[in-house]
């Protein structure tokens, strides 16, 4: 962010008392604060921008879609079928009308 940008610098401190509101709406996020500040802790919450042109590579490089992945157990599998869901049936083809 350059320093010599006023309105930027103005939106920024619009946006951070905007976020500082609604996080000490919420019940959760006062309940942490505070026991943030009683370990001896004081947060501080930063925003800066930059210019589209000038962004960083990212530090992370953001997780690829996969197809996801999962196995059923027996637990799994024994609570299925004790609620009326058997995953290991094949399916039959419905009728045409």
């Amino acid at each position: 962010m350059k320093k010599q940008d006023p309105i930027l610098e103005e939106m920024l401190r619009d946006l951070g008392r905007a976020l500082s509101e609604a996080i000490l709406v919420s019940p959760d996020a006062t309940r942490t604060l505070r026991r943030i500040r009683q370990e001896g802790y004081r947060l501080r919450l930063v925003l800066d921008c930059l210019e589209e042109g000038n962004l960083p590579e990212p530090l992370i490089e953001p997780p690829r879609p996969s197809e996801p992945s999962f196995q059923i157990n027996t637990t799994d599998l024994s609570f299925l079928r004790s609620i009326g869901i058997d995953p290991t049936r094949r399916l039959r083809r419905r009728r045409k009308r």
